[in-house]
């Protein structure tokens, strides 16, 4: 969405500042005058309504939406379609709070992660909510830290149900259009089934997996890359990444994650009744797909587990072993029908198993800037609601080592959002930025992004970090360390060895957002967001225009 549309009026909602912004939306915290309230706006990009069957999808799911009740759930007052701006739109309630993926960043920033106790009573409270849609028909497909939200008071909402319905609908999933984020999609839905209530468990399960062992256990360069590992590859042993994790767990986990639906929880209510029962968690049986996987089993073992669905007897002791990939064939078919799409001249798009074609090599282009304006890039907006439903990587191969911590408070609080000393204001600038307006890449290359940031604030920045926390990594690193005292006024050079994102035709703008963090976690200044807008072309010279607002 190119315009801003920040002191714009949208019905009787007077927009008042752009606090998120995704591939298929904006969000805006605007004003109702006559009920003298603040309401969180999602602004859905025009490019939606070209869909002929958008508007029926629209007014349905929303109402769907708005019917659900729930502590657990955002939301959701009103939506309508603009006219004037040509705009559909939903208002929900304003949560004052931060995003559960900017929470782990700032743990991330400090080289720490959140214990089990407090893992479970998000998950938990993610759970109820799931619980709660599900007995009325409603399914998720799109769980992931973005999508949910921990206000001043500690309270745990997921936003965004909905939202995936709306910007995919059936006649896409049956085109192969994947429905989801692939770091968080169940192995169903990216071979391009719409999946059901399973699907979220198993993206709840991925969540969870994150929040105790400090990353997600699936990752790669492409997002299909990352959905064959989802359908191949056997889970990561949770334990062997952080071995304060309970045996019950552990056991939840590979429960909630197993490949086939049928061999995960068949309702969310049964997950957690294990959640709260970890003793219990701990006698449950691992899935028969995930002890072929990587379980040393005897032959009456695997009778055993072939007559009863699973095997327990042998499961005593859990062997501490390194886990083996599977599913070489399956590799060797899709890398024969990739290099046959690439020799005939076209690209195997990644949404489903494959059936989708685009142009070789598209335009793209990359606009950055650290304010909003009306056409930006680099964008300043503070994470409060509800952000991003685009796709995300979310590549974890520099991420630094993991410390487990515990947070102030009772067991299951959370704590406050971390806050700068209040004699002091934390902020940055950029002075410079290079490539300059302008330079042209093709698809899929080398980046080299430098930056010189200012520290415009009035306090010295001791040993902070650009911490990636959202959208597309680009290849780039987990996190860039600073490494010298910036006081006021005073500068530093930022370089990223980037790779520009390849063109998908269902996403036609992508993200890339960092933010700066001191060591105790407290953000610097706005989100760093880079926004590359995709074109595709038909000649030889396939590029991208950068800008910088």
């Amino acid at each position: 969405m190119s315009e801003d549309l920040e002191g714009r009026t949208l019905g009787k909602y007077e927009l008042r500042e752009r606090i998120g912004r995704g591939g298929m939306a904006e969000v805006y915290k605007a004003y109702h005058a006559a009920l003298d309230r603040y309401v969180a706006i999602k602004v859905l990009h025009p490019f939606l309504g070209d869909d002929p069957e958008f508007k029926e999808r629209f007014e349905r799911e929303a109402r769907n939406v708005a019917q659900l009740r729930h502590p657990n759930i955002v939301q959701v007052h009103d939506f309508d379609f603009d006219p004037q701006h040509a705009l559909y739109y939903m208002v929900m309630e304003y949560i004052d709070g931060t995003t559960l993926r900017t929470r782990l960043a700032q743990l991330e920033a400090r080289g720490e992660r959140l214990s089990p106790t407090e893992a479970i009573y998000i998950v938990r409270c993610v759970a109820d909510a799931l619980a709660y849609a599900h007995s009325r028909g409603v399914v998720h497909r799109d769980i992931k830290p973005a999508n949910v939200m921990i206000d001043a008071d500690g309270r745990v909402v997921l936003t965004d149900f909905g939202i995936a319905r709306i910007i995919s609908g059936p006649h896409m999933t049956a085109s192969g259009s994947m429905v989801g984020t692939p770091t968080y999609m169940s192995p169903e839905q990216g071979l391009g089934q719409s999946g059901d209530h399973r699907s979220d468990i198993y993206s709840l399960g991925i969540l969870l997996y994150q929040l105790v062992t400090g990353m997600a256990p699936f990752d790669a360069d492409t997002p299909i890359a990352i959905v064959l590992k989802h359908v191949n590859e056997p889970l990561p042993r949770p334990s062997s990444l952080n071995p304060e994790i309970p045996e019950g767990l552990e056991r939840i986990l590979y429960k909630a994650l197993a490949k086939a639906p049928e061999e995960r929880y068949q309702s969310v209510e049964e997950m957690i009744a294990h959640l709260d029962d970890l003793q219990a968690a701990a006698q449950m049986p691992v899935p028969l797909s995930r002890l072929s996987a990587s379980f040393p089993v005897s032959r009456a073992s695997r009778k055993e587990a072939s007559i009863s669905g699973y095997s327990t007897g042998h499961l005593a002791a859990w062997p501490r072993q390194p886990e083996q990939s599977r599913g070489c064939l399956v590799w060797l078919v899709l890398v024969l029908i990739v290099l046959a799409a690439a020799a005939s001249g076209i690209l195997v798009g990644f949404s489903g198993v494959l059936p989708v074609y685009f142009p070789l090599i598209p335009d793209l282009s990359i606009r950055l800037t650290a304010t909003p304006t009306t056409s930006i890039s680099i964008t300043g907006t503070p994470i409060s609601i509800h952000t991003d439903i685009t796709t995300i990587p979310n590549s974890e191969a520099t991420r630094p080592a993991q410390n487990s911590t515990t947070l102030a408070g009772l067991p299951g609080e959370l704590p406050p959002r971390q806050t700068a000393n209040p004699a002091c204001v934390y902020d940055y600038q950029i002075v410079s930025q290079i490539p300059e307006n302008g330079t042209s890449y093709p698809e899929l290359t080398s980046l080299t992004l430098r930056l010189r940031l200012r520290n415009s604030g009035n306090c010295p920045i001791d040993n902070a970090q650009l911490v990636f926390i959202d959208g597309y990594q680009l290849q780039g690193p987990n996190y860039y360390p600073f490494d010298r005292r910036l006081d006021p006024g005073q500068e530093i050079g930022v370089e990223l060895q980037l790779r520009t994102p390849a063109y998908d035709m269902h996403t036609p703008t992508v993200y890339s957002t960092w933010a700066i963090f001191t060591p105790d976690g407290v953000q610097i200044g706005p989100d760093l967001t880079l926004e590359f807008e995709l074109f595709p072309t038909q000649g030889s010279k396939h590029h991208i225009v950068f800008r910088i607002g």
